[in-house]
This record gives C-alpha cells, sequence and structure tokens, in this order.
C-alpha cells in the first residue's frame, strides 16, 4: 500500500517539475510518510529519497563517458546559476569493492541534491569493480574520473582550482587514497583538490578476513600499499572523517587511527562521530528526510565552505 501511494505521488512528474508550490506540497506529503512509516526495504527507502531528490532546482548531465569502459561514466550535477559556488564535489559510493552490493550512481540522487541546494557541482561516477577486476583497476577508474573532471570543470561553469573528494565506504578509501597518495593524480589535478570527506571509510584495515577482500587487494605483499593510514605525510589535503558510533560494518579505528597519524604529522583532520546513525544512515542522513533532523549535513557544509575560500592556509577549528 504505501508502495503504491509514494509511486502515484511521481505519476505526473512532468507536470509537477513546473509547479513548484505543488512541489514544496508533495515533498511535504512524502517526508511525512516517509517518516511515520517503517520502511525495512532498502529498495523502498531509495525510491523515495530519491523520488524526493527529483523536485529541486539543479541540471543532470547523465552518463558522461570519462574512459572506455561500459562503467566509466559519470553524472555531473550542477547548481541553479543564482546559487552556484563554482566548487565541485566528487562523489564515490560504496560496496564493498564490488565484495558486496554496489548500487550504480544514479541511486545517490539524493546525496548530489543536498550539496547542488547549497550551491555545489557535484559529480558521481560509476567505476569497474570486483570481480571483475582487482583494486589497482578499481583505483585506475577513480583517477581517471577525477582527471576528467579537472580537465572540463570550466565547459560546466566550475572552477577546475576547486575540487573536494568525497566517498562512503569503500568509496571513502577509493577517494582517501587519491588524496593522500599524490601520484595516483597528476601534479596539477592533485594541487587542485582542497580537501576530503570520508563517510564510514576504512582507512586501516588489516589484518583482511573477508574472503572477497585477499582477492581484491592480493597478493599479501600488496595489502600495505591499499591502507590509507600508509600514506599520511601532514601535507595532504584537509580532511574530514565522519563516522557512525552504531556502525558494525567499519570498525572504529579506522577513524582513530587515521585522526592521529594526521595530528601528529601536523595536518588538518577533523571528525565527527553520532551516536544514533549507523553504517548506511550516516549517508541517508544526507537525504531530505534527514537533512534538517541530523547534523551530517551540515557538519559537511561547514567544511566546504572553510576550505573553499581562497589561500586557505590554516586549519579549521
Amino acid at each position: 500500500m504505501l508502495h503504491a501511494i509514494i509511486m502515484s505521488l511521481f505519476v505526473c512528474e512532468d507536470y509537477f517539475l513546473n509547479n513548484r508550490r505543488i512541489q514544496r506540497a508533495i515533498r511535504s506529503i512524502c517526508i511525512v510518510i516517509f517518516l511515520a512509516a517503517s520502511l525495512g526495504c532498502t529498495s523502498l527507502k531509495l525510491a523515495l529519497v530519491n523520488g524526493l531528490a527529483k523536485f529541486d532546482d539543479y541540471t543532470r548531465i547523465a552518463d558522461i563517458a570519462y574512459g572506455q569502459h561500459s562503467l566509466n561514466g559519470l553524472d555531473w550535477y550542477l547548481p541553479a546559476a543564482d546559487k552556484a559556488k563554482h566548487v565541485t564535489v566528487i562523489f564515490f559510493y560504496g560496496g564493498c569493492w564490488g565484495g558486496c552490493t554496489v548500487l550504480p550512481k544514479e541511486q545517490y540522487l539524493f546525496v548530489a541534491q543536498a550539496l547542488t541546494a547549497q550551491g555545489y557541482s557535484v559529480v558521481i561516477p560509476n567505476y569497474r569493480h570486483h570481480p571483475e577486476v582487482k583494486f589497482a583497476a578499481i583505483m585506475q577508474d577513480a583517477a581517471q574520473a577525477v582527471e576528467w573532471v579537472k580537465a572540463h570543470s570550466a565547459e560546466h561553469g566550475d572552477n577546475s582550482e576547486q575540487l573536494f573528494l568525497m566517498g562512503h565506504s569503500a568509496g571513502a578509501q577509493m577517494a582517501a587514497m587519491l588524496t593522500l597518495q599524490e601520484s595516483y593524480l597528476q601534479p596539477k589535478t592533485y594541487q587542485s583538490i582542497k580537501g576530503f570527506i570520508g563517510l564510514a571509510g576504512p582507512y586501516d584495515f588489516l589484518p583482511m578476513t573477508a574472503p572477497y577482500q585477499k582477492v581484491v587487494f592480493g597478493p599479501e605483499e600488496n595489502y600495505p600499499a591499499t591502507q590509507p593510514i600508509n600514506f599520511v605525510q601532514g601535507t595532504e589535503p584537509p580532511l574530514l572523517l565522519l563516522y557512525g558510533n552504531n556502525d558494525t560494518t567499519v570498525k572504529p579505528v579506522n577513524i582513530a587511527s587515521l585522526r592521529q597519524a594526521v595530528k601528529q604529522t601536523g595536518g588538518c583532520v577533523e571528525t565527527h562521530e553520532y551516536s544514533d546513525l549507523d553504517h548506511a544512515f550516516l549517508l541517508g542522513a544526507l537525504s531530505l528526510p534527514y537533512q534538517q533532523q541530523e547534523p551530517v549535513l551540515s557538519d559537511i557544509l561547514q567544511f566546504l565552505a572553510y576550505y573553499a575560500q581562497p589561500n586557505k592556509s590554516t586549519c579549521k577549528a
């Protein structure tokens, strides 16, 4: 019954997109339904939060090829012109590097909405994953996507010198590797990275226990080169590390270890822990039903606003 109600609200989407008053009314109704219902189905939750995210003022340029493989595609979301800050956030989604369910870029529309509403451009790439490829190829795709964004930012009205990397779970590990191990990117591209935002990222996860991890990151002698913690120098762009204390997927040592390493080397790192959020809901807090109820988005926006300032050289307090 709930699914039928939700889907009926979007059946006349073309009309609604041209009527802002109806958009706001429907979005309010949907949020009430979402908060009142106990939704156990992840696909239904995603359908609802992404349905809500459609009713906002941004432009999506879909399925831009950044490489040769069918998964080398990205979506570029541009904010309304009167809000645009000309700063680009590149978001890498998770999925255990392919060791568990990987949802395509279209399922993260709600992430793009949260940031475009505040004037930030958002790029969400797909990438190859296990079992088709191993970690080196995954990182090759991630780096290639960032290089493509750097090269084409001006075409989309953005400042190619104002890039932020962001990721959730495995995507946070990938974005952290790009931020901490500068050899992945061309020097001019790396210099354009103004900060990293990691949500529930595994940064220090040895020893590996899951069988798929041993395949993705193997052979064993390669393991150290897959740990972001091993590349901290103190000169990397500022880091924002977010974590839910109800997370049973990524251990808290990942956040604590990376924070300590950056602090010890004189780098900039900020951490926030949320007592009532788990691994998935940390990211879900960016969706419209929860943007005002949880501080996750607010913490991200404060980080972005601070480090997007020109020539910012001091760490955020």
